[in-house]
């Protein structure tokens, strides 16, 4: 079987044709590329400020209520602090650590019971 010239022309047309259509389907079949905008608009994960400035608020006088009780316990050992110990007692109070108040008061008045109130 022998190829003519007509048909080896047609051959070679529908090549190109051919060609063409896959670089076309090709290069449209690729996906485009996105681009994400990230808009800064603040944080919406949580309670607004004002609920958690009330937790707090309300934390804090907590903790307050919590220390007046126990000076209230020991106001009788409190008396008898010297300027020292005041001085570390008030440490302690404006500190966030209220087991190590508690603890520091009561050591002091068990010392104190057993020293004999000296």
């Amino acid at each position: 079987m022998t190829i003519t010239r007509t048909q080896a022309i047609l051959f070679g047309a529908a090549g190109i044709i051919v060609a063409v259509v896959f670089f076309l389907a090709g290069s449209q079949c690729s996906t485009p590329i996105t681009e994400v905008v990230v808009q800064d608009r603040g944080i919406d994960a949580g309670p607004g400020e004002s609920e958690i400035g009330g937790r707090l608020d309300a934390s804090l006088h907590a903790g307050a209520v919590q220390i007046e009780q126990i000076e209230d316990k020991f106001e009788d050992d409190m008396a008898a602090f010297d300027a020292e110990q005041q001085a570390e007692y008030d440490r302690l109070r404006g500190g966030s650590d209220l087991d190590a108040t508690a603890r520091y008061l009561s050591e002091w008045s068990r010392r104190r019971r057993r020293d004999g109130g000296r």
